[in-house]
């Protein structure tokens, strides 16, 4: 399977649950007081379209994690689910991955979409994903954008909750909530600095580096019980790739001036540190077929054109 292929499987899974759980949310809505239905419905709707990589990379992170030899053979997160009685019925160890990781991956989407409706407030944007942006839904006045900015909120604690109640251990969860707060922490700055007059190499590592590539790849990791060996090294080759992500990104959107040279240095730029990636690639896995799926993933995600 190519990188494409897989995320555009694990997109399906994700959409699929993703729309499982904001139902139960509207329903627990409708239950609390009607004026709350169309605001649910709007963020709702604001969830949905793009491509949900980041969703995508937790579950890829966790297959990662969960293919190294962490005791004998035997995946830590295997370890732990044989002695409390398993994960849960939807999940086979061993087998495909269809339960509570794509629910992680829900969590982290729903997050997303909360940090571009306050993303599309801060840049005045009325359009995202092809339709308007969930404060120009719900009118653009000062309305608004009051209920877009408490929806956002209400995203970021509904992702906390998601995880929290997932069926992986305790401790797995901790420290993967631990890390999810550390990335928002850290986004957060990014976004703050990004108006600022500051290193632009410091806004793409804060705002998309860690958010968009590391943060689920490691988290994913975390989740299937990984070593901080392999969280570290995800980290380095989730930040040089993002970064590449990022610089692909301002190609895209014309930000890096219009002329051919500062077009061809920019896309050098995005290949130097894709390369930067790769050489992280023999320390977080020996199995080929991982190996060629991330290698796939880091042409993907600089040679596209949208």
């Amino acid at each position: 399977m190519n990188f494409k292929r897989y995320l555009n499987k694990a997109a399906v899974e994700v959409d699929r649950e993703l729309e499982k759980i904001l139902k139960e949310q509207l329903k627990k809505a409708e239950k609390t007081d009607r004026k709350l239905i169309s605001l649910v419905k709007a963020f709702t709707r604001s969830c949905r379209g793009g491509k949900k990589i980041r969703g995508t990379l937790v579950k890829l992170g966790y297959e990662i994690a969960r293919g190294k030899d962490h005791s004998g053979g035997v995946p830590l997160i295997a370890l732990r689910a044989t002695i409390r009685g398993g994960i849960d019925g939807k999940t086979r160890l061993g087998g495909k991955i269809i339960g509570e990781i794509i629910k992680v991956g829900v969590a982290y989407e729903i997050c997303h979409s909360a940090i571009l409706a306050h993303d599309d407030i801060i840049d005045e944007s009325l359009i995202r994903r092809g339709q308007p942006s969930l404060h120009a839904a719900l009118g653009g006045d000062h309305y608004g954008i009051s209920q877009t900015i408490c929806l956002a909120d209400y995203g970021f604690f509904l992702s906390y909750k998601i995880i929290c109640e997932t069926d992986f251990p305790d401790d797995c969860k901790i420290e993967a909530l631990n890390l999810f707060s550390k990335v928002m922490i850290n986004t957060t700055w990014g976004q703050m600095l990004d108006s600022e007059e500051t290193d632009p190499l410091i806004v793409m590592k804060l705002k998309t580096a860690y958010y968009t590539i590391a943060g689920p790849l490691q988290i994913g990791a975390v989740l299937a019980g990984a070593d901080q060996e392999l969280i570290k090294e995800l980290g380095k080759f989730g930040e040089n790739l993002g970064i590449a992500f990022q610089i692909k990104d301002d190609i895209l959107d014309s930000d890096v001036g219009s002329d051919v040279g500062s077009i061809e240095k920019a896309e050098k730029e995005a290949e130097e540190y894709k390369n930067r990636a790769m050489k992280v690639l023999p320390r977080i896995t020996k199995e080929q077929k991982m190996s060629k799926l991330l290698q796939q993933m880091a042409e993907y995600l600089i040679e596209r054109n949208k």
